[in-house]
């Protein structure tokens, strides 16, 4: 073994422990999405209690939750590009699950929506300082496979959260009914919060077993003059890969409208179109979510390496190009299907086929910047993505469903009106985006291979 080579994997952590990592961050990213999505099976009985619309319900699973997650999210990425990474993940997890909790203690729209606002600042201090840890653990050539797991967790995640929230429907319904002094009888709806807000802190106990790893990949250090300019790097980086950057964030934004939109809404399609009942949809859907999208995710990891490793070097576009319109196709067919065992069935494959770039479009951030960026450009995606997905995604597939087919058992036919519109301007958008990724990874590969330090 050559001497560089040797000092090489002297510095590599043990393959047990990065995996290690791996799991403890995903279990973690899991439970977020789990606080995150469990409301849209909620959706039903939190209308009917507070006597709301679906566009009012719908600021719930999307504005009330973005409004601070995208603002808190830059402070966070800043953090994360220089501060103690998992004692950032660690204190925002125990925040957003005690405001998970609170959620179940509300007593009116204002309170909840003010609930979900505290739960999308915890969360925001989470993806900065997971996709940095991960892409400094992991060597450039597995980094992909490694993200694919990590966010593949977030529709296991968003999966459990349908089947939780069944079981927890079904569990709470046999207990008494439970009251709290000045608060009165909790419904049950509140208690389905409370169990899995205080029930998510038990997973970050992993986590806590995790090691600061050193930071690799560093520009060189700026000289006197440029220590004076330092706020302005992240605007000149982005300067230098503004066509790469914008065609992406614009792209994969516009994306996650659709796929948001369909996370909150789909659950309600399969209730009041082919009247499933609350907890059996969401044992069926929150397992398809889990099992497809975990190996949609993984797969397309996998498939990304191969593909670029045989010279697609612009693959974290094209896959995207690819799937996007495929899903279109399947959106489709389920929301016209006269048969909910069709429409499940297009929905496996449409979920499947929807993960499969997921990975990429993380990963494509990281591999083109430099380690002290790394953490506030994951957060400035974060705050234009979930601006544009999260925040819009459910509110406006709702208000297609209010305002334009004026009748709820068209909720179905609102996410089909908003993909068909949507997926062309994104495949465009990428497609012109392509040579600027291909520039963004050359200048990558030469300018920021520094070596690590701590």
């Amino acid at each position: 073994m050559t001497a560089p080579a040797a000092a090489k994997a002297a510095s590599s952590p043990p393959a047990g422990y990065v995996w290690f990592v791996v799991v403890a961050l995903s279990l973690i990213n899991m439970v977020s999405y789990v606080e995150r999505q469990i409301l849209t099976l909620l959706f039903a009985p939190i209308k009917r209690d507070f006597n709301l619309t679906d566009t009012e319900v719908s600021l719930l699973a999307g504005a009330a939750f973005v409004i601070f997650f995208v603002i808190f999210g830059l402070l966070f990425g800043r953090m994360a590009d220089s501060g103690n990474r998992k004692r950032i993940i660690l204190i925002g997890a125990m925040f957003w699950g005690l405001a998970t909790t609170c959620c179940g203690l509300a007593q009116n729209f204002i309170q909840l929506f003010l609930a979900r606002i505290s739960v999308g600042i915890g969360e925001a201090s989470l993806n900065p300082s997971a996709l940095s840890i991960l892409t400094d653990t992991f060597p450039r050539d597995r980094l992909t496979r490694a993200i694919s797991i990590y966010t593949g967790s977030q529709y296991v995640g968003a999966g459990l959260a349908l089947v939780v929230g069944g079981l927890a429907i079904h569990f709470v319904a046999m207990l008494p009914p439970i009251a709290l002094p000045g608060l009165g009888v909790l419904r049950p709806w509140q208690l389905t919060f409370v169990f899995v807000g205080l029930g998510g802190l038990l997973f970050t106990i992993p986590a806590m077993f995790i090691r600061e790893p050193v930071r690799k990949g560093l520009a060189a250090e700026p000289s006197a003059e440029e220590k004076a300019r330092r706020r302005s790097q992240f605007a000149a980086f982005f300067g230098t890969n503004r066509r790469m950057l914008i065609c992406h964030f614009a792209g994969f934004s516009l994306s996650s409208m659709l796929g948001f939109g369909s996370a909150a809404w789909m659950p309600t399609f399969f209730m009041r179109v082919h009247g499933w009942a609350p907890q059996d949809i969401g044992y069926v859907i929150g397992t398809i979510m889990a099992v497809m999208g975990l190996s949609g995710a993984l797969v397309g990891g996998r498939l990304g390496e191969w593909l670029e490793q045989r010279g697609m070097k612009d693959v974290y576009f094209v896959l995207p190009m690819c799937t996007m319109s495929t899903s279109m196709l399947l959106l489709i067919g389920i929301v016209l299907s006269p048969s909910d065992k069709v429409a499940l069935g297009l929905l496996t494959l449409s979920t499947f086929v929807g993960t499969l770039p997921l990975s990429l479009i993380t990963a494509s951030l990281q591999v083109v910047s430099p380690n002290q960026l790394r953490g506030q450009l994951a957060a400035s995606f974060s705050f234009v993505g979930n601006i544009l997905g999260v925040a819009s995604g459910p509110t406006v597939v709702a208000l297609i469903t209010d305002y334009v087919y004026r009748d709820e058992h068209a909720v179905g036919l609102s996410l089909a009106t908003t993909s068909v519109i949507v997926t062309p301007i994104v495949v465009s958008i990428l497609a012109f985006g392509r040579k600027g990724l291909k520039e963004s990874l050359a200048r990558a590969a030469t300018l920021y291979a520094a070596p690590a330090r701590a």
